[in-house]
Parts: structure tokens; C-alpha cells; sequence
């Protein structure tokens, strides 16, 4: 008896013990029902379903929504408390309607909806909180959807956003008129908001890099008290202004170069107080750059764990390498185990979300471009092991969904529904794709071009790399030059190439156009990287080696003028061409793609044995002395 009393006790007390979550939950947000009735009617007219399905929402902790029919309709009775809206989705999901992308809807038959009449669906979430961080800084469609005017581009997004069940979304503020700002994100957070979703904002303290905005300028981040002052008032303004759950600062003066130490330290929590106070969260991004040491501190990135507890941290890693891989050679390091380590230490301290990157606008994929389905077995591995450790959230970087990318997006978000079991081909699956073709392709792409290192010989080489060679490397690699001087190391890089070049899966299935297209496009750049090689080792026979990587281009251009043609859906976004924007790149991140710029930079560098960095580069000197683009 007087056990069953201490029994009682404890748990008594364990209930008023806030968890590792509730420490560090953002503001209360749930969805509106009305906004998710307009949605519902949207989703039912597109699949001709109009009337055919209803929804009741009954505050409860089941999570769960019970699917009943009768007289040829459906209810949908939904039973869970804040996060309400994502059950719904999640049954409607179930059903068969898929939004793969913001402007692809998948839907299905009602022959096909009325077999789950009588079922009741759980939704059981990985982290509690899961979104998109959109780059904004890079020229992409949400560039012109949330910082030029063009709504419906902005809230095409959100209610893709809603449809899959994420709710956290940030974008980096541009330098441009605070008062545009203001305009532009009004309507697209109030859509955001009322389907729950939780909005924030990225910004620099004194970061100087990418016409990104800040608080201090270069000149006031000297002295402590220009600065604070400075803090103090734009902060203040930017949150007086936008209607935000939380806000994502750039510590240094750029990814790459650190502030004043303690200084820092006093900005962070500056921002955090004064955040607070209006029931925002502040979170700092964690760089994988290097080279930024400090005897007391030590490593600049990691500065946050000397800030008051309400600072949280957003771990950032790059391009297609896990956590735990023990070979990721981004930014001079090795891996990103330091990165995993020092979330893992943070976790319980601060709001901690984990935030990596399934789009690399640099060059090494995007802009190219590459279809790497590595991202798909990387964003699955570590969402699992985020999981297992009690990570709190996840915040995807993202520089855009076109030519193909929206299907490692779209896979990100169905990789926090425990249902799925982060299974990296859930999303090839649900659009019944042939999955032992894409496991051909994904274990031949993370063999050789992750395991073997290939990523490194068939991406091309980011400004960064050939500008500041040894400094500012984005990935490890032997650039062109090297190669050119260097017999062994390219005969290295051939030796790979004719051992890969053999296994290139064979006889795959590909449902989809556009994902096909991108996966020959990939093939293609697999030979012309190739036979580039060969024309720099043979020089009597340069030109007939050049030929044949002409050949493999215009195989690829034909497959990107077919992505152009037939499923480029930002028209007025103009992410295939050059044009004005408020980003530091006056170009959509496609153009490159289209152009097919890299490439035939490549052969005429082979050609003419020119390897500077400013030889048909995609950058003006102009540019990069302006913008500090790289």
C-alpha cells in the first residue's frame, strides 16, 4: 500500500516535469478550420471529387481521424489537439492524394477512396517540429514568391507545406527596402499561420556575404555599444513588423569568417531577450566552415553553447554526406561527426533542430545539374538516427524544387511519419515508380560517387574553389589545373571513371519524364567527364576526345530543353534565364542548367588549356567584388 502511494507520488511529480520538448515548444499554433476547409475544397475540384469528403475536428490526444461513409460521402473525423491539421492531411494522404510538389497533385479515384471507409488513421510524427528553411538568397522561385511580389508562387508553397504535414518554414531576408518586406511576407505568413505552420526569418548580425540583411553594419560591429544599439532597434523593428514564431541568425561577418568572440556571445543573447519578449524563439546556425579557432572559445560555430539557454542552435551540414558518414570532405573537413557531436551535446540545453541541406546551389548539383539519389538515403539515415536521439526538430534546407529536387523535398517530408518507417523510396513508391530500378541507381551512385569519391570528379568546380584554391574549397577535388600539371592524379581520376563507367545500371524503369530525363542527364555527365579526361591526357588526340564529350552534352541538353519545355511551372519565376533580382546571382538557378554552362566551360578549358577562374565563368568580376556571391 505505501508502495502504490510513492508510486503515486512520482508520478504526480513527473507529470509537472517539463520533457526535453516542452522546454524549448515554440508559441501555441494551430490551424484554422476554415483555411483547411477553402484547401480541402481546392484539392476535391482538382480531383473532380467535389462534395465527395467533409471533415470534423474534435479536440482530443488520440491523433488519430476515423474515416465513415454513407449516402456515397465521407467524413473525416479527426481527434487530436494542435496539430489537428496535420492528422487530417495525413488521412487524406492515405487515401490516395499526394502533392509531390506544389503544383503536382496526385489524386485518386473515389473506387479508391471508399475501400478505407470504416478505417481509422494514426499519425505518429518522428520530431515534433519539421519544415523548410527556402534559401532565398539563391535565385529561386520563392525568391520572387516571398521577396518580389508574386504571391501565389508563396502561397502555392505553404499549402504544399500544410499537405504534407510540416510545420516550421524560414527564408533569408534580402537587402532590399524594409518596408517591401513588410508587404510582401504579409499575406504569405498569414496563410502560413492559419494552417498552423510556424514562420520565421533568417538574418545576419554583421554578415556581409550574398546581399543578405543584417543588423550592424561592419563598421558598428567594432564597438559594442554601436552595435547592441543597432540590435536593439532593427530587431526590435523586424519583429514589430512581421508576424514570426521565431527568428534563425548569421553569427559571423560570413560563413566563413568570424566576429569579435564575446561580442558575439553578448549579440546572441541581446537578440534572444529582446525576442523573448514577444514570444519569439531565437536560433543561431551552426557552419561547417573552418579555420575559425579561438584559444579561449575554440570553434567560432560552436559559440552558442556559451550563450544563455534560450540561444538555440540550428546544426547545418551540406550536400549529400550523412551525419555519420566517416568521409563527408566539404569545407576542409573530414566529416561531419563534430557537427553531430555538438547537437547531440546541445540537445538538452537549447532548442535544437538539425538542418541540413538537399539542394547545393554551388555548383555541385542544382545549377548543373545532377540528379543525386544519395539525398534520398541521407535525408532517411539521418532522420532515423534524429530520431532515435531525441532531436527536437528538423529544418531542410532547400534552394528549390525544379528539375526534379522536389522529389528528395517531398521524400524529406514523408520521412517524419513513423508509418514510413524512413524508407528512402516512400515517395517513388507512393507515385508507383519501379523501386528495384531506383535501388539499381541509388547503390550505384552511393558506391561510386559517394563510397569512391566520383561526386568529386563530375561535379564542376564553384568560384570559391578556383578563386581561393586551398582556402575556400566547397568540396575536396583535383581542379583542372591540377590535373593538367599532374599525370598521376589524372590518370587516377580515369582509372575511377572506366571502373564505374561499366556498372551504370542498365534496362531501368522510369516512370516519370522529368525524373528519367534528370537521371540520363546524370549518365550523360558521367562519360563527358570522362572523356574530358582523355583529351587532357592524349593531346594528340584532344579533338576527337572533345567530340565525343560534345556528343554526351547535347545528349543532355536534349534532356533538360525536355524538363524546360514540359515541366517547368514557375514561367514568371524566369529560373531558367538571366534576369534582375534582389539576390546576388542574376540568374534563376536553372539557367546554368539550360545553357548547359559548366560543360562546355569544361571542353573549351580542355580545349584551350586555359584554367582560370575568370575564363567563361559564370560570374563577372563585377559581380563578385559587389556581391560577395560565393
Amino acid at each position: 500500500m505505501l508502495m502504490k502511494k510513492y508510486l503515486l507520488i512520482i508520478t504526480t511529480i513527473c507529470l509537472f516535469i517539463p520533457t526535453a520538448w516542452s522546454k524549448f515548444d515554440l508559441r501555441s499554433l494551430s490551424a484554422q478550420t476554415q483555411t483547411v476547409q477553402n484547401d480541402l475544397e481546392k484539392i476535391l475540384a482538382k480531383a473532380n471529387l467535389e462534395g465527395k469528403i467533409n471533415f470534423v475536428q474534435k479536440s482530443h490526444t488520440k491523433n488519430s481521424a476515423h474515416l465513415s461513409c454513407e449516402a456515397e460521402k465521407m467524413t473525416i473525423t479527426v481527434e487530436a489537439g494542435e496539430n489537428w491539421s496535420q492528422v487530417f492531411y495525413y488521412s487524406l494522404q492515405k487515401l490516395g492524394f499526394y502533392f509531390p510538389h506544389p503544383r503536382i497533385q496526385v489524386s485518386p479515384k473515389w473506387s479508391q477512396v471508399k475501400e478505407n471507409c470504416g478505417k481509422t488513421i494514426q499519425w505518429k510524427t518522428a520530431m515534433k517540429y519539421h519544415g523548410f528553411h527556402l534559401h532565398t538568397l539563391h535565385p529561386s522561385e520563392w525568391v520572387h514568391g516571398f521577396l518580389m511580389g508574386k504571391t501565389e508562387i508563396a502561397n502555392d508553397m505553404i499549402r504544399w507545406m500544410a499537405r504534407n504535414q510540416q510545420n516550421t518554414l524560414d527564408l533569408s531576408l534580402l537587402d532590399i527596402e524594409e518596408e517591401k518586406i513588410f508587404s510582401y511576407l504579409k499575406a504569405p505568413f498569414k496563410l502560413a499561420k492559419d494552417f498552423g505552420i510556424h514562420t520565421g526569418v533568417v538574418f545576419g548580425f554583421a554578415f556581409h556575404q550574398q546581399n543578405q540583411y543584417k543588423l550592424v553594419s561592419l563598421f558598428d560591429s567594432l564597438f559594442e555599444e554601436r552595435s547592441l544599439k543597432a540590435i536593439d532597434k532593427k530587431l526590435n523593428y523586424l519583429l514589430d513588423n512581421i508576424d514570426l514564431s521565431f527568428i534563425n541568425i548569421e553569427a559571423g561577418t560570413s560563413e566563413f569568417t568570424p566576429a569579435n568572440y564575446e561580442l558575439s556571445i553578448k549579440w546572441m543573447n541581446k537578440a534572444a531577450e529582446l525576442a523573448e519578449k514577444k514570444d519569439v524563439a531565437t536560433f543561431i546556425k551552426i557552419h561547417t566552415s573552418t579555420g575559425q579557432e579561438n584559444e579561449k572559445y575554440g570553434n567560432f560555430n560552436f559559440l552558442p553553447q556559451f550563450a544563455n539557454s534560450n540561444v538555440g542552435i540550428l546544426p547545418h551540414t551540406v550536400f549529400l554526406y550523412e551525419l555519420e558518414a566517416d568521409d563527408a570532405p566539404m569545407y576542409g573537413n573530414k566529416n561531419f561527426h563534430h557537427i553531430r557531436d555538438f547537437m547531440l551535446d546541445q540537445k538538452d540545453k537549447r532548442n535544437t533542430w538539425y538542418y541540413p541541406e538537399t539542394s547545393y546551389f554551388c555548383v555541385q548539383d542544382i545549377d548543373v545539374p545532377l540528379f543525386f539519389t544519395d539525398y534520398l538515403l541521407t535525408r532517411a539515415n539521418d532522420s532515423k538516427f534524429l530520431y532515435q536521439n531525441g532531436i527536437q526538430g528538423q529544418l531542410n534546407f532547400s534552394t528549390g524544387q525544379e528539375v526534379g529536387y522536389w522529389l528528395f523535398d517531398w521524400t524529406y517530408t514523408l520521412l517524419n511519419n513513423l508509418d514510413y518507417e524512413f524508407d528512402p523510396y516512400i515517395g517513388l513508391k507512393l507515385l508507383g515508380e519501379d523501386v528495384e530500378s531506383w535501388k539499381k541507381i541509388a547503390e550505384f551512385q552511393n558506391k561510386y560517387f559517394v563510397k569512391k569519391g566520383l561526386v568529386s570528379i563530375i561535379t564542376f568546380s564553384s568560384l570559391g574553389d578556383e578563386l581561393l584554391e586551398g582556402v575556400h574549397n566547397v568540396l575536396k577535388r583535383n581542379l583542372l589545373s591540377k590535373l593538367s600539371k599532374d599525370p598521376k592524379s589524372l590518370d587516377s581520376e580515369i582509372a575511377l571513371l572506366e571502373e564505374a563507367i561499366p556498372h551504370i545500371p542498365k534496362n531501368v524503369e522510369i516512370k516519370n519524364k522529368e525524373l528519367r530525363s534528370m537521371w540520363k542527364i546524370t549518365e550523360a555527365r558521367i562519360q563527358h567527364a570522362y572523356y574530358n579526361r582523355l583529351a587532357m591526357k592524349h593531346e594528340d588526340k584532344k579533338e576527337s576526345y572533345l567530340a565525343k564529350s560534345k556528343e554526351y552534352r547535347e545528349k543532355a541538353q536534349g534532356h533538360i530543353d525536355h524538363v524546360f519545355n514540359n515541366h517547368g511551372r514557375y514561367p514568371a519565376a524566369q529560373l531558367f534565364s538571366r534576369h534582375d533580382n534582389p539576390t546576388a546571382y542574376k540568374w534563376g538557378y536553372a539557367q546554368p542548367a539550360k545553357d548547359m554552362q559548366y560543360w562546355i566551360r569544361e571542353e573549351e578549358s580542355i580545349r584551350a588549356n586555359n584554367y582560370a577562374f575568370y575564363f567563361m565563368s559564370q560570374f563577372s568580376i563585377k559581380e563578385v567584388l559587389e556581391g560577395w556571391v560565393f
